[in-house]
């Protein structure tokens, strides 16, 4: 059977998630889409992405365990970035990123406590495994006639 390339379907796939707008009105950031990538191995190709990636479209809910991963280190350095700190000296400024980060784990994003979809992948990769369907269904219908 003749191999059907379709790698161009599963990068545009990619290029149009990288450009959907978030909950929040945002595209999703360079660094994330850089942990999206287009595997191609000699049994097909596929998208792989991180396991997280649903959160863009939920939101992220409430955490089950109640292990410190440090999320507060990460919410410090973006509320740093953005000058969002009412604090002046630096204990108060890690304390508003702990009680964020308390808030965030016991409740969740705000996009998940209303309940708000947004579609990042979801109608593309419906849209993605229709294009790829029909290249191959195409290539059975060549084969199909090349032999008849």
């Amino acid at each position: 059977m003749a191999k059907v390339d379709i790698t161009p379907e599963l990068r545009q796939f990619v290029d149009t998630i990288a450009t959907r707008n978030t909950y929040h009105g945002n595209r999703i950031s360079k660094s994330v889409m850089d942990l999206v990538e287009v595997e191609v191995r000699d049994d097909g190709a596929g998208v792989q992405a991180p396991f997280w990636f649903p959160v863009f479209e939920h939101g992220r809910g409430p955490r089950k365990s109640n292990k410190d991963h440090e999320l507060w280190k990460k919410i410090y350095q973006w509320m740093r970035k953005r000058n969002m700190f009412k604090s002046k000296t630096e204990a108060g400024r890690i304390n508003e990123a702990k009680g964020l980060t308390w808030y965030i784990n016991k409740y969740g994003w705000q996009q998940f406590r209303s309940k708000v979809f947004v579609d990042i992948y979801t109608a593309a990769r419906e849209e993605t495994i229709e294009a790829v369907s029909n290249k191959y269904v195409l290539s059975m219908e060549q084969i199909t006639e090349e032999i008849l």
